[in-house]
């Protein structure tokens, strides 16, 4: 049986590899930055793909997440009917 490539996995990953990968795309960036600050821009393609492939991966992940559940709204949120004991006679 042939393993799915990591954007079409069906694991979900945990908070830990998701930090990683956030990590590894800063780490990205950067060689990015560096390289194309030395004028090595066709050094730059490889960590372009590997940023692309790691963004798309993370945004399907996001995507498949459910949408948060929202609170309850405020408007509809009885108030309590308090008094002030300093302002009753």
């Amino acid at each position: 049986m042939a393993q799915l490539p990591p954007s079409q996995s069906t694991e979900v990953p945990t908070r830990e590899q998701i930090q990683q990968e956030l990590e590894d795309n800063e780490k990205l960036i950067k060689a990015i930055l560096e390289n194309m600050n030395a004028g090595k821009l066709q050094a730059c393609a490889g960590y372009q793909k590997k940023l692309q492939q790691n963004l798309m991966r993370l945004a399907s992940i996001a995507d498949a997440q459910p949408p948060p559940v929202a609170g309850p709204d405020p408007s509809n949120v009885p108030s309590a009917n308090v008094t002030n004991p300093a302002t009753t006679h």
